[in-house]
């Protein structure tokens, strides 16, 4: 993005009596991409193999680990509708709003808050976000790779982690009257790291967490609670940095407190942040369709959901075994 701003400010020409100038060729840009995404759905994409929701609407479902269709549990009548793991999905929307805040609050306020802190020029900023694109970009190639031998929800933990350490980063005050060059380029740098993590494992944890329910509703529920911190975020920053006069503590200090406050109700809740089918078998096995009364292990010893899943087989292949 900021590598095509680069080549669009430089834009002053004049197409078919239009004037195309640095201040609206980006708009312009952004139309055309929007426009041509839009054909490209119409005409490539008919979602006919989506089956997402079929098996609350009676259709066929996917079996779970222990060979009972899972849409059994979901009859036409009604009688016995599953229980929806409610705590797992208001935690997942609660992280997804904190990094979408965070984000909101790095791609609108550093820019002001650099040129007024730093007098930086744009070409200085421009190269800033050029460099946070890469190290967005190499973070989420790295999280596709991670999350093959690591468990998400100790990735989403790393992120909350990260992400806190980046705000408490950008505080100036108490640890020093001006925010040194160094702490917001590593606090900036943290955060662009915190969000792409969090964001790609938060959505593939609240699919799982939904199980057979029609996930795209769901999914734009996601959407538009990470819509409000975008839509907010920018005017509470800015006002917040101009009340101490531009002054980083008070902002980033509630960047801080939502990232504490996300982490500690995630690892309180972590055992609700399961697949559906395991929340089901501990719905089963524990009578209780939450389990945020006794604080659980270290979410490196709790059960993975690979683990479950190996489990699930061992007692299958025990039950087909046995006379």
């Amino acid at each position: 993005g900021p590598t095509i701003g680069v080549f669009l400010s430089r834009i002053d020409t004049t197409v078919m009596g239009l004037e195309v100038n640095a201040n609206n060729s980006p708009g312009l840009f952004m139309t055309a991409a929007t426009v041509f995404m839009l054909l490209q759905t119409y005409f490539f994409f008919d979602g006919t193999d989506d089956r997402t929701g079929r098996a609350a609407d009676g259709g066929d479902g996917a079996e779970d680990g222990d060979g009972e269709d899972a849409a059994d549990k979901v009859r036409p009548d009604g009688r016995r509708a599953p229980p929806m793991n409610v705590m797992g999905v208001a935690v997942s929307m609660v992280i997804f709003y904190v990094h979408y805040y965070s984000f909101a609050v790095q791609e609108t306020v550093i820019t002001p808050m650099a040129m007024v802190i730093y007098d930086w020029e744009q070409v200085e900023i421009n190269l800033l976000f050029v460099g946070a694109g890469f190290i967005s970009l190499a973070t989420s190639l790295a999280v596709r790779e991670l999350t093959r031998h690591v468990d998400d929800t100790t990735m989403l933990l790393s992120s909350l982690v990260v992400g806190l350490a980046g705000s408490l980063f950008l505080l100036d005050s108490p640890f020093s009257e001006r925010l040194p060059a160094w702490r917001f380029l590593l606090g900036f740098c943290l955060s662009q790291v915190a969000f792409p993590v969090g964001r790609n494992v938060c959505l593939g944890v609240f699919g799982n967490v939904l199980g057979p329910v029609n996930q795209g509703r769901w999914m734009g529920l996601m959407f538009a609670v990470s819509a409000i911190p975008r839509a907010i975020g920018p005017f509470v920053a800015v006002k917040l940095l101009t009340v101490v006069d531009w002054s980083t503590w008070l902002e980033f200090f509630v960047c801080s407190a939502l990232f504490g406050s996300a982490l500690i109700a995630t690892r309180y809740f972590i055992r609700d942040l399961v697949p559906y089918e395991d929340y089901l078998e501990d719905i089963a096995r524990e009578g209780s369709g939450s389990f945020h009364g006794p604080m659980p292990p270290s979410p490196l010893l709790v059960r993975s959901p690979m683990q479950r899943r190996t489990e699930r087989q061992g007692s299958r292949a025990q039950r087909e075994t046995s006379p």
